[in-house]
């Protein structure tokens, strides 16, 4: 698997003691992260670190809570078939990926000078909608995705027909959106594009059989199909990202290198283990037997922001799931996410979320309009 572009997180801590067109159901886009410390580009394919006073398991507890973090809430795909020369770009749509059905083509993210190719079995994901090109060659034409498939009617399996007269280049091209995009710490720390080989051998029996499954139930017409599509993009997804989880023996900057470290790891074992608690940076520091400064420097280098935002995102994450999946009070939920009191969670929930958790819970899991084609 290649792993491209830049790594990004969110952290915090203190020690006392649209897509529109065939959309299946399953928020504001995640938070752009703090990138000053990392690279343009990168790629991923760890040695044992110091863990006193960690479970021997505690990246594999991790890797779980950071996938428990997000819950697909809708999925929406087009089927474009592309002749030579053809070029599209998609941006601010939130979560984007890419089937290669058939052919061959490139995708760079904008800014990002490396552009990377993509063959028939392959699978991109574009996790915060980084902006994007897509196209047979570098000297393609480059239109907006949508409009592409506005000027090309796509039928009522999403399929539509574009660019010139040569070689054809046949994708599936969807949109996710998640419940808690905002607060997601899952989001925050993948990189910009995640890509799996569909030819790579641990990768490639479970992407074909996966990707099978998602064009048949696009051809076909039966109940159900948007549904069942829908678990196969949250099936895919989770498949991709655990692909990613297990490149952490080379990877050398980012958050799979955060956990490497000897500090920074078992620091964010702890914040995901206890978010509750009322950690400071000072006291994490402590933990890990590092200079406060030292530590802050690592973590926002390494993870992509500061500690104390980073656990305030895991904060309100898990709070935002209890909102929706238990009638808890809210002063137990503010409470067991590490605030003081019912109204300082409030104020933080409302100021990261665009709204009370009264009106959070009470309000139904809004779906995001996107063009009409």
């Amino acid at each position: 698997m290649q792993i491209s572009g830049l790594l990004a997180v969110g952290a915090a801590a203190d020690c006392a003691g649209s897509w529109s067109l065939r959309r299946a159901v399953r928020p504001e886009p995640a938070r752009q992260s703090h990138r000053r410390f990392l690279p343009e580009v990168m790629a991923v394919n760890s040695r044992k670190v110091c863990e006193a006073n960690i479970p021997s398991d505690w990246r594999e507890k991790l890797f779980a809570d950071l996938l428990q973090s997000v819950h697909l809430r809708s999925s929406v795909y087009f089927r474009p078939e592309l002749g030579a020369p053809w070029g599209f770009s998609l941006a601010d749509h939130g979560t984007a990926f890419h089937i290669v059905a058939n052919g061959k083509c490139w995708v760079q993210l904008t800014g990002v000078p490396q552009a990377v190719e993509l063959v028939e079995g392959d699978f991109v994901v574009v996790p915060r909608g980084d902006a994007h090109i897509m196209r047979d060659s570098a000297a393609s034409t480059v239109v907006d995705f949508f409009e592409l498939a506005k000027q090309s009617a796509p039928d009522n399996k999403g399929v539509f027909r574009a660019g010139g007269t040569g070689v054809i280049t046949k994708l599936v091209c969807g949109g996710m959106q998640f419940d808690d995009e905002a607060t997601s710490p899952l989001l925050a720390v993948l990189p910009p594009l995640i890509h799996v080989k569909g030819m790579d051998g641990n990768a490639a029996m479970w992407l074909k059989a996966t990707v099978s499954q998602v064009l048949e139930e696009l051809d076909s017409s039966r109940a159900g199909a948007e549904a069942i599509v829908t678990r196969l993009a949250d099936i895919l997804l989770i498949k991709a990202v655990r692909t990613y989880f297990e490149q952490i023996n080379t990877a050398q900057y980012g958050w799979l290198a955060a956990i490497r470290d000897p500090h920074i790891g078992p620091a964010l074992a702890q914040l995901h283990a206890r978010p509750e608690e009322g950690w400071t940076v000072a006291c994490l520091a402590r933990h890990v037997a590092l200079s406060r400064s030292l530590f802050a420097e690592k973590f926002a280098q390494l993870v992509g922001e500061p500690p104390l935002r980073y656990l305030k995102r895991l904060r309100l994450n898990r709070a935002a799931i209890r909102l929706r999946s238990t009638n808890d009070k809210l002063s137990v939920i503010a409470a067991d996410a590490g605030y003081e009191s019912a109204a300082a969670f409030t104020k933080a929930f409302k100021r990261n979320l665009g709204k009370t958790p009264g009106e959070y819970r009470r309000g139904p899991l809004a779906r995001v309009a996107g063009p009409q084609v």
